[in-house]
């Protein structure tokens, strides 16, 4: 029996092909793997996460209507295609033509004029990071001395390879790491592309299939919702809006949230 649903949104920057299959399925998402396109020069396929409407927007994110378990029939490996404006996945047949489109990118121009701002209020993110992430996260980290006073530091010190595909899980501790690294660079760095892109260029290789695909992401500048509201937060001045942000960041995956935020509070350029 087929089960059709509508996709409600779609980031701008997914682009789904046919030819591909399931990478693996969890009980509120299901991702995605599509061939490279040699004609884009992509190194490795595509990835996109069909994600339930409490998961939310993110960069390579299809959110589509559904309840929880709605994937379980869905095995890793099952072929993916479509047909017209419809995605086919074993028993699921989802709708793509009516989904608004998500811009996964901040308007990082716009948060650049208010750095200032922004950065006065990264001790009260810090502390309140601290206060509500999980024990087993990477923000212990912030509470050690560290001689990194610079991203150009964070490059000839070789961190992209000591973090990329630390830990376990399709996105390991230290990939997260980097990602808030990267967002950080878009924030505060002078010339944020490159470093992000060189960042990237190394962290990639060396980790999941879904987690190069979501460091090459945040190369681009791109991020889930809740860091878009965390960052619009940091641009503010209430403090009690700010601290439902970081609730928000720190409620992605175990410890993922956490140890995102870890890398963008770990250097002061």
């Amino acid at each position: 029996m087929v089960t059709r649903l509508d996709a409600l949104s779609i980031s701008r920057s997914v682009r789904i092909r046919t030819g591909g299959q399931v990478l693996a399925v969890f009980e509120r998402a299901c991702d995605l793997v599509t061939p490279r396109d040699s004609a884009l020069n992509e190194v490795t396929g595509n990835v996109v996460a069909l994600v339930l409407a409490e998961i939310g927007n993110g960069p390579l994110n299809v959110v589509i209507e559904g309840q929880p378990g709605i994937f379980a029939a869905v095995e890793s490996g099952t072929p993916a295609w479509t047909e017209g404006s419809t995605l086919s996945l074993g028993n699921l047949e989802i709708e793509l033509d009516c989904a608004a489109v998500w811009e996964p990118r901040p308007d990082w121009e716009e948060l650049r004029r208010h750095r200032a701002r922004i950065e006065s209020h990264l001790p009260l993110l810090r502390d309140l990071a601290q206060h509500q992430a999980p024990h087993d996260s990477l923000l212990p980290l912030l509470k050690a001395e560290s001689d990194l006073t610079g991203f150009g530091k964070l490059v000839r010190s070789d961190l992209a390879t000591q973090f990329a595909g630390l830990g376990s899980g399709l996105t390991p501790a230290g990939d997260d790491f980097l990602m808030g690294v990267m967002l950080r660079a878009w924030l505060s760095h002078p010339e944020p592309k490159p470093f992000c892109e060189q960042l990237a260029k190394v962290a990639a290789p060396c980790t999941t299939t879904l987690s190069a695909a979501l460091l090459r992401a945040a190369a681009r500048g791109e991020c889930n919702t809740a860091w878009h509201h965390l960052l619009d937060a940091l641009a503010g001045e209430t403090e009690n809006v700010l601290a439902a942000a970081v609730g928000s960041v720190l409620a992605h995956g175990h410890t993922s949230g956490a140890d995102t935020l870890t890398g963008f509070l770990w250097l002061n350029p």
